[in-house]
């Protein structure tokens, strides 16, 4: 049993935001909203600011998820990709708490969350000179870059790990699976990490920069090295009678297609090379292929 099944066990197994990547979602664009019309909100009462935080302003350990920086240009073209990254990172956070159960998936958020603050004070602590006007200055200039679009890259990276062959539409158009775009998002990573580093040699916010990525990384292989990503101990118990179940019927002998997508209607006769499964959230057999298991419509009879 490792670490992380033994703290689902314990009493903090009973903590845990169902459907956090709603909430999330609401933060982020309440942020956005924020970054539109009033940016300077923001940054006067709501940023991670240490040097406000060290003198009562303790709030902003949780006001600054409301980072208006965190999706780019905050303006309408701002809005659009932002509702694009709301629909695909819903699709990606609710399969992963739906894969780990749902005490997983808050703790790999919350600690990605917790490393970022903990990154931020410490370079603080180091670059402090003792006159409060400089602090301040220096304060403000880290929190003013301080966003969560590193820790939303490791979801990614993450849904990847978890479900290599699932394919993205890039641009709505061209088909590329997960685990190919994992690389790409790595290797920009990887990249922006050395640019970060290039500023940290002539200005110190170069450096934080570099470490939120890197702790944002680093959370991301703690997860997966003490929790082997895998789900919990439940939740592995479903899916594995859900694995055997469909296994089973697609032993039967049939004399037409084995598998059969509900939603487009493609099978594995006209489609070999696409995965069909059954979704545990629709009540019956719905099967679909690979294209559509995330994004269909959950059935529910009343």
């Amino acid at each position: 049993m490792n670490i992380i099944d033994k703290m689902e066990r314990s009493r903090l197994g009973r903590f845990g935001i169902p459907n956090l990547m709603r909430y999330v979602i609401v933060v982020n664009a309440i942020g956005l909203l924020v970054g539109m019309f009033r940016p300077d909100l923001y940054y006067s009462y709501l940023s991670l600011d240490v040097y406000a935080i060290f003198h009562g302003q303790i709030w902003r350990l949780v006001t600054f998820l409301l980072c208006p920086t965190a999706f780019g240009s905050s303006n309408l073209g701002g809005v659009f990709w932002f509702v694009i990254w709301a629909w695909c990172y819903y699709s990606i956070g609710t399969n992963l708490e739906r894969m780990w159960g749902t005490f997983r998936f808050n703790l790999f958020y919350f600690a990605g969350i917790l490393w970022i603050i903990l990154v931020t004070v410490i370079f603080y602590l180091f670059i402090m000179t003792g006159n409060d006007m400089v602090d301040a200055a220096l304060s403000l200039q880290l929190s003013g870059e301080t966003t969560l679009s590193y820790l939303n890259q490791t979801l990614f990276l993450a849904f990847a790990l978890m479900f290599p062959d699932v394919q993205f539409l890039v641009y709505f158009v061209i088909p590329v699976k997960a685990k190919w775009l994992s690389v790409l998002y790595f290797g920009l990573t990887v990249y922006e990490i050395i640019q970060a580093i290039i500023v940290g040699t002539q200005f110190v916010i170069g450096y934080c920069i570099a470490a939120q990525i890197v702790v944002s990384l680093i959370n991301l292989a703690l997860f997966f090295v003490f929790g082997r990503g895998k789900a919990s101990p439940r939740q592995a118990y479903k899916n594995k009678k859900r694995r055997a179940e469909f296994q089973y019927k697609a032993r039967q002998p049939e004399s037409g297609p084995r598998h059969h997508c509900v939603i487009c209607g493609r099978t594995d006769i006209d489609s070999p090379d696409l995965e069909f499964r059954y979704c545990s959230k629709c009540e019956g057999n719905y099967e679909y292929c690979s294209e559509h298991l995330f994004t269909h419509e959950h059935v529910q009879h009343d």
